[in-house]
């Protein structure tokens, strides 16, 4: 987060510098540089988005498969693969109801079962919200 912060002031600053640079140039000129340069600075936070190497604690996608998991103090590092998308680790508070998922979970994945998990209303499946669902692999004909 202080990432983003100081980026943002950043950008600040560079359009504060190129104002009294271009202080005698054409009211358009500045707008074209100041655009440009805000667009440079998007383009750059979403990139730092998309390449951060640390654990997100952002809410999990609808529909994923857990690739692996660490438990790391009071927390459980899941590494989560969404389709079409790449993987993401994901920082979630250990939880007994976590534990027991996560060990249902790999317990059917060793039995050579393909599952996903999704996630439902808290109220109808478990204090966690989510569900192991099974997936029929598609098999090309003989």
């Amino acid at each position: 987060m202080l990432l983003y912060f100081l980026l943002i002031i950043t950008l600040f600053l560079y359009i504060f510098l190129i104002h009294n640079f271009l202080n005698g140039r054409s009211y358009n000129t500045k707008i074209v540089i100041t655009l440009s340069i805000s667009i440079l600075f998007i383009l750059i936070y979403e990139n730092i988005r998309n390449n951060e190497g640390y654990a997100t604690t952002d809410k999990l996608p609808d529909k994923f498969y857990v690739l692996n998991t660490y438990t790391n103090q009071d927390n459980v590092l899941i590494l989560i693969k969404e389709q079409d998308q790449e993987p993401r680790l994901y920082r979630i508070k250990k939880s007994i109801e976590l534990n027991k998922f996560l060990r249902k979970y790999n317990g059917l994945k060793k039995d050579g079962q393909d599952v996903v998990v999704r996630k439902s209303n808290p109220n109808n499946k478990d204090a966690l919200g989510m569900y192991i669902e099974s997936v029929q692999k598609k098999l090309p004909p003989k």
